[in-house]
């Protein structure tokens, strides 16, 4: 067992990973990932009750106490999916217009989309940009989706969402 200094400190940073995993899977951008996040958060709130030292009333009360708090991380981490979404959809388009420059500069697509020279737009806090690019051999394919639908466009066809 634990000295009861580090126990002290055990129950309050579980408390903080289980948080920091929820945001972290509210990331990723909901609805395939809602499950497992239902599980870290009951397992992770259980654990959070059992790591806090005392009475039968304290850790049921750290175990409720986490029960409530969890859901504020997930969501949360579902609005920075949110907004990263959300900033793709209003300035996608701009990303494509930095590509055309950058070819018309270097005659050829960039490797990748930090060699454009400005910030990369749909960013989330903990995880990267949701905006994908790749390379083909005329031209690029960008894209960027949530659960339900895909955005994609190319050097000659504008953002199209579809299923």
């Amino acid at each position: 067992m634990a000295p009861p200094r580090q126990r002290a400190v055990l129950a309050p940073a579980l408390a903080l990973l289980v948080c920091g995993i929820g945001f972290w899977l509210g990331e990723a951008g909901g609805r395939p990932l809602v499950e497992l996040a239902i599980v870290v958060g009951i397992v992770g709130s259980v654990a959070v009750a059992l790591a806090v030292t005392g009475r039968l009333v304290a850790k049921a009360a750290a175990g409720v106490a986490m029960i409530a708090i969890y859901p504020f991380a997930f969501f949360a981490g579902l609005d920075s999916f949110g907004r990263a979404f959300n900033e793709c959809v209003e300035r996608g388009e701009e990303v494509r217009v930095l590509l055309a420059d950058y070819h018309r500069s270097h005659g050829v697509y960039p490797e990748a989309l930090d060699q454009l020279g400005s910030p990369t737009p749909c960013a989330r806090i903990s995880r990267p940009t949701i905006l994908t690019y790749e390379r083909t051999a005329n031209g690029y394919t960008l894209r960027f989706r949530d659960w339900l639908v895909e955005h994609t466009a190319s050097e000659d066809a504008p953002f199209f969402a579809h299923k």
